[in-house]
């Protein structure tokens, strides 16, 4: 009975094996043998070992754009998480608008992000968008701030556009979340005195802990990750100042046909998002332990 039992689930096992090891884990492993070659694309290569990997970290455009892209995913999920939980608070009191508000902050995420790149690009025109326009009249002054044309100011207006898109995603998961937290819990703490930060501090908080860890992974990744949005923007620019890695990554292994390079450049990006996922996750766990 055990055999045929054993048989049976080794017989449901094997197809998915099968699908999850030509379709991810051989194409994972070629990339990376292919990584430590000269691969163009096309034709011949040779073993190279790790000098892809070297020449890397030796490249300062590519370092550029992974501090940027570091940057835009630490900013953008602790800023989508902040302004969501902020968000979600409101809306979770008796608000007789609160199901319009809640569609009309999430409406941003629905939006597709090339439809998306291009509105802000309107608005952030430097010259005829409608910002400058409405900080000329609110001014009095002529303001020609170029949002997404100087290196000094694009990274800001990404940061913001890829938080406007975000939030509607967190603000829902935090909703679920604090409906889950006891009534009773916060009528204990009013009875006993307790303000309402001292309540949310004490109560709300560690309550929700799950939801802030799902929230900031999803923010870390889809920052990390991040590429139609500058590329439909900025296509990178000016001057490279908006490239992030995935776009980086693109223009090594298509624009300039060093396919190799570009799967290096791939496994670089993947270990990082790794090491800072697994190190929040960390973090994470560490404080759901210590209110729990």
């Amino acid at each position: 009975m055990q055999r045929k039992m054993f048989i049976t689930g080794v017989a449901f096992v094997i197809p998915i094996t099968a699908v999850i090891a030509i379709f991810l884990i051989f194409p994972i492993v070629q990339s990376f043998y292919y990584s430590l070659t000269d691969w163009k694309g096309i034709g011949a290569y040779r073993f190279i070992g790790f000098q892809n990997y070297r020449d890397i970290f030796q490249d300062k455009v590519f370092t550029e754009s992974l501090t940027r892209t570091l940057m835009i995913g630490i900013s953008t999920a602790f800023l989508a998480n902040a302004i969501g939980l902020l968000l979600a608070m409101m809306l979770d009191q008796a608000l007789k608008t609160k199901n319009i508000l809640r569609a009309l902050f999430y409406i941003p995420n629905i939006i597709p992000v090339v439809v998306a790149a291009f509105v802000w690009r309107y608005i952030f025109d430097a010259n005829t968008g409608l910002l400058n326009g409405l900080l000329t009249k609110l001014s009095g002054a002529n303001v020609n701030i170029p949002w997404i044309d100087s290196p000094d100011y694009v990274v800001y207006s990404l940061i913001f556009i890829t938080v406007w898109q975000g939030i509607g995603p967190v603000m829902i998961i935090y909703l679920a979340a604090l409906q889950g937290v006891p009534a009773e819990l916060k009528e204990a703490a009013s009875i006993d005195g307790a303000t309402k930060v001292r309540k949310f501090f004490s109560i709300t908080l560690p309550m929700i802990a799950p939801g802030i860890t799902v929230n900031v992974l999803i923010g870390l990744a889809n920052g990390i990750r991040i590429f139609d949005l500058p590329f439909a923007l900025t296509g990178g620019g000016p001057a490279n100042s908006s490239e992030t890695m995935a776009i980086r990554i693109y223009r090594y292994a298509f624009a300039s046909s060093e396919l190799s390079y570009g799967l290096a450049s791939s496994f670089v990006l993947t270990i990082v998002a790794l090491v800072v996922t697994l190190f929040f996750i960390a973090m994470s766990r560490k404080y759901e332990q210590g209110v729990s």
